[in-house]
This record gives C-alpha cells, sequence and structure tokens, in this order.
C-alpha cells in the first residue's frame, strides 16, 4: 500500500498541491518550493505538460521529491504517447518505487506552446487507467508477460463544471470501474457547482479532492474562502491546491488557506 492511499484511508481532510516540472532542467527552484511547504500539505502532485506546455517530464522531479521524503504523485497525459510509451513510463516509474499516478487524457495542443505538435490520444484515460492495472497484474496490452509487476495506485480527474454535466458522470463512473482508486477533480467555480456534482455522481468507493485554483478569476484570498467552504462542507475528502500564476502564487494560495 503507498503512503498515499494510507493517507487518503486514514485522514478526514487530505491536502495536495500541483506543481509544474520545470521548463528547463533545473530542479532547484521545483524542491525550494517544495521545501517552504513541507509539513502544510499532505502530498505533491507533478503535472505532464499541463495546459499543452513542453516542460521536463514529472518523473525526474518525482523522484527528487520522494527522496526527500515527500508523498508524490506524478501525471500521465495520453495526448503525447501511444500505448508503447504509456507502457514504458509506468514501468520505469514502477521501478522507481512511484506508484502513485495520475492518468489524464490531456488538453488539446492547440491550447498549449506548440499548436502544431500531432496529438496521439492513442489511449483516453479510461484505457491507460486499463493498462495500469493489466501491468499491475503481470501483462501488458497485447497479452505478453511482464516480469516483477508492481501495484500502482491510480487516479483520475473529473470536470465539476462540465456542460451538460451527464456525459462527464458516465466517464467517471468508467473511470473508476477500470480502477481510479481516487478522484481530483478540475478547479471548482464555487461550492454550489460541487455540491450538484457531487450529488449527482452518486456513491462511488473512492475518495474525491475538490480542485481549488488560484488565479484569474479567482485571486488568493477567493479560493481560499473556497478552501475553507470546501473543508466544512464534508462534500469532499480533501482539495487539490494550484495556481495558474506559477509557484509565488500558490505558496500565496496555502498561506491564505491558513496551512
Amino acid at each position: 500500500m503507498s503512503k498515499f492511499e494510507e493517507t487518503l484511508g486514514q485522514k478526514d481532510f487530505v491536502v495536495t498541491v500541483e506543481l509544474d516540472p520545470p521548463k528547463g532542467t533545473d530542479l532547484g527552484p521545483l524542491l525550494d518550493v517544495a521545501q517552504k511547504m513541507r509539513g502544510k500539505v499532505d502530498a505533491v502532485i507533478i503535472s505532464d505538460n499541463q495546459g499543452a506546455t513542453a516542460r521536463m517530464s514529472p518523473l525526474p522531479p518525482a523522484r527528487a521529491l520522494a527522496g526527500d521524503g515527500w508523498d508524490v504523485v506524478w501525471t500521465l497525459t495520453c495526448r503525447d504517447r501511444n500505448r508503447l510509451a504509456l507502457t514504458s513510463d509506468l514501468l520505469g516509474a514502477a521501478s522507481l518505487g512511484l506508484d502513485n499516478v495520475l492518468l489524464v487524457t490531456g488538453d488539446f495542443v492547440s491550447l498549449g506552446d506548440h499548436p502544431d505538435a500531432k496529438p496521439v490520444f492513442d489511449l483516453d484515460s479510461v484505457q491507460a487507467l486499463q493498462l495500469a492495472a493489466a501491468l499491475a497484474e503481470g501483462r501488458d496490452l497485447a497479452g505478453h508477460e511482464v516480469a516483477a509487476p508492481r501495484p500502482f495506485f491510480p487516479g483520475a480527474v473529473a470536470s465539476p463544471g462540465a456542460a451538460p454535466l451527464g456525459p462527464q458522470l458516465m466517464k467517471l463512473h468508467k473511470k473508476v470501474a477500470a480502477g481510479a482508486r481516487f478522484i481530483i477533480t478540475r478547479p471548482v467555480g464555487d461550492r454550489a457547482e460541487l455540491e450538484t456534482f457531487v450529488g449527482q455522481a452518486g456513491a462511488i468507493e473512492v475518495k474525491v479532492l475538490a480542485g481549488v485554483e488560484a488565479g484569474d478569476p479567482m485571486d488568493a484570498a477567493a479560493a481560499a474562502a473556497l478552501f475553507q467552504e470546501i473543508k466544512s462542507s464534508g462534500l469532499v475528502a480533501g482539495v487539490h491546491l494550484s495556481a495558474s500564476g506559477g509557484a509565488d502564487e500558490l505558496l500565496e494560495l496555502v498561506s491564505a488557506c491558513g496551512l
């Protein structure tokens, strides 16, 4: 059992934060930011070319943070990889002891800094979850044996603000059926949006962390107020904090939340 799985099972309210790998090779600034949040949050989630912006692979920062005592979840994006590359990265991460993985389909490349890139989307997030489950059982998607399999603790994302919400809820249940062990939502706009999502999602046997983001249109103070609303509501098992403006804004948000 991974430490993150234990934390979700034991704590009444879990707080995670999101850090982007550098657009370069220096991990120093990322590690410095993490150090400033030590003891304030339960885990760090490392993004993977978020917003279709090219950055360092999430594996080096995830390994560095894990080696520094952090509980780390690394993100794996289907947009940029076919099933061969997804398999390679999952096996590589498992060999490093990085068992917590957030599997996402990924934003369209037109939103990022390489709009002419060719997206892959060989698998979607549901199929990637199925791949992780198969590898943990000692086989790949072609049915070939995988030596020394390791269990993953895989998660997935959901979008409470989707309109219409129905298709998003259908996919949420597919993700859970495919093996998702926790859900992190996209940033919610307000408590009412989260209440609607939780109410319509019905009973799911996994913990949900609600996304709260500082940035346009919600500054750190407003995001912190939403954090407190969600924490007192009992609607979800925790909150995932992020900041569109980068590390300084994230640190401001963590402080504003009273963590």
